[in-house]
């Protein structure tokens, strides 16, 4: 009788990693994501003499607010706080409102699967290239907008870097929109507008929650050009943490908790959301 020696590689892996190891790997992969994050809150609590202590002290024996007070009374942590939640949320509202739009109009709307795959790839390839690249033209087109040190430049380039990742993502949610939905609108006598707000907007809810929370994360940690058109009225918290660093040295405690102060609200927003985050993106997967 023929015996079968076939194995699977889960089953191999399985068979290797032994209950022990499989935990112990669990604890260093924990380990290794949250000790930087428990880092860099004891720092912003500790006094000043424990920064370069060594061997660095791990568990401080005493405490402060003063870092969290300072940011707030010197460096304008409000003020760069308000800024970056304006600019992030006012980004992602534009981003899915409009490229939801374009994706259902590229997915449902009369063109053929050839191009609606060619536009899926154009969108995908505006959000690959480095946005170094038009840091110069953009500088130089702001300035004679009258635009620097405003929060509506750093929302129309933060649009305009956020808007094809939408865009590529919901063509993906739109299509698996049922045609019988689709056909059962028309029937009804729904135009192209209301078979988007009535039919697939409520169905692909998901899918815009995910590419809302992508896109407020990557508005809300943006750099770049927070850097390049900000100077004070503008200045998001990522451009503040930036200004600790300066030829006197660095200024780890004020420095710590205005990245605490950064962290925290995004973390919030993507925990309340976390169930409609996963399930968007488990429905960006496309069957055809």
């Amino acid at each position: 009788m023929k015996k079968n020696y076939s194995f699977s590689i889960s089953d191999t892996i399985t068979n290797f990693l032994s209950r022990p190891v499989r935990y112990i790997s669990l604890g260093i992969l924990l380990i290794s994501v949250l000790f930087p994050l428990y880092w860099l809150a004891v720092s912003s609590v500790k006094v000043q003499l424990d920064y370069l202590k060594f061997p660095p002290v791990f568990i401080p024996t005493r405490v402060t607010s003063q870092n969290y007070a300072d940011i707030f009374q010197k460096y304008g942590a409000f003020s760069g706080l308000v800024n970056t939640f304006v600019i992030a949320m006012v980004t992602a509202v534009i981003c899915v409102f409009f490229g939801s739009m374009a994706a259902y109009a590229i997915a449902k709307g009369a063109l053929s699967r050839k191009l609606r795959n060619v536009f899926g790839l154009w969108f995908m390839i505006q959000k690959m290239y480095p946005a170094i690249s038009t840091a110069i033209p953009v500088y130089v087109v702001m300035r004679h907008l009258g635009l620097m040190d405003t929060k509506a430049a750093l929302i129309i380039m933060n649009v305009s870097f956020n808007l094809p990742l939408v865009v590529w993502l919901m063509i993906g949610f739109f299509q698996e929109v049922p045609k019988e939905i689709e056909q059962s609108g028309e029937i009804d006598g729904c135009n192209m507008w209301q078979r988007f707000f009535l039919l697939a907007v409520p169905i692909t809810k998901p899918g815009l929650i995910a590419s809302a929370i992508l896109t407020l994360v990557a508005a809300w940690n943006e750099f770049l050009f927070a850097t390049i058109l900000s100077v004070n009225r503008a200045k998001t918290l990522s451009v503040a943490i930036a200004g600790f660093i300066s030829d006197r040295g660095l200024e780890w405690g004020p420095m710590a908790a205005m990245a605490v102060l950064l962290i925290i609200p995004p973390t919030i927003i993507v925990w309340m959301l976390q169930k409609n985050f996963v399930a968007g993106l488990a429905m960006g997967s496309v069957k055809e």
